[in-house]
């Protein structure tokens, strides 16, 4: 872990959207390719019948499925600046917009691999379905590592946005230390993959990391912060029907929340004390 680590921290050192685009684009490619050679594991042997696995778990599950589901849709941190760089913003909007095609086709591809997956493996699915390959075949091995390649090449973009609104307030600290504005960033930068570096060594279990960033970040980001935002801004006009919507919305959200956040806690922690 500590070795990737080295060139994610140089990767996180790009700071134009523009050259971390192809970085990207290759990873997109490395991962859809990933996702085929998935689905042709979970396709190569006749499938069990859908009889023979629960519909349902139990509903302590539901709140880590929660986390797990606003993780792996809340994209609200790319949406407006991917649309700000975009050469045709206007393209990213609409019922057949880059965003909607986009979330469509993702949701789709979530939706088979999670039916199909657990349909295939049941309840020996691991965290993450490419442990579920066979370890004696090349092909496994070679997806793994594509798999790896893909999730680092878009690990840079990621730090995007968070980044550029947390170091401007802390610029003045850190003019204190360092006299170069920007050594001072790249250090900071290098900080933050550190970060990361260790809550992964920390909970070594992906699914129950997901969970709670899903559930702790995503859920703000995704559900309680915009419909406050949106009352904040066209209050005191604004109309019952929409204040309806965002009350709803955001009641949802503190549920997650906390549900989520509880639920996946406490399976970290008895993780933990059986390992």
């Amino acid at each position: 872990m500590c070795i990737l680590a080295i060139p994610l921290i140089f990767l996180n050192w790009i700071r134009n959207l523009k050259l971390l685009a192809p970085v990207s684009m290759v990873a997109n490619v490395l991962q859809m390719s990933s996702i085929v050679v998935v689905f042709y594991y979970i396709f190569r042997d006749p499938l069990p019948p859908v009889s023979s696995v629960p519909a349902f778990g139990s509903w302590g599950g539901v709140p880590l499925f929660f986390g797990t589901a606003i993780f792996s849709l809340e994209t609200i941190t790319l949406v407006l600046p991917l649309q700000k760089d975009m050469r045709r913003p206007w393209d990213f909007k609409g019922w057949t917009g880059i965003l909607n095609t986009g979330m469509s086709i993702v949701t789709c591809i979530y939706i088979a691999m999670g039916f199909f997956g657990y349909l295939r493996y049941g309840e020996n699915i691991e965290g993450s379905i490419t442990l579920n390959l066979p370890p004696d075949e090349v092909l496994a091995q070679v997806v793994k590592i594509l798999l790896v390649i893909a999730i680092c090449g878009n690990y840079a973009v990621q730090f995007y946005v968070p980044i550029p609104i947390m170091w401007p307030g802390l610029t003045k600290h850190a003019a204190r230390i360092i006299k170069n504005d920007l050594a001072a960033e790249y250090m900071f930068r290098t900080f933050m993959v550190l970060v990361t570096l260790l809550l992964a060594a920390a909970i070594p279990k992906i699914d129950l990391v997901v969970s709670l960033v899903g559930a702790v970040t995503g859920t703000f980001l995704a559900l309680i912060l915009p419909p406050i935002l949106e009352y904040v801004t066209l209050a005191p006009n604004i109309s019952k029907q929409m204040l309806t919507k965002d009350i709803v919305i955001l009641i949802f959200g503190i549920i997650g929340f906390i549900t989520g956040t509880y639920s996946t806690i406490l399976a970290i922690v008895n993780s933990a004390q059986e390992a």
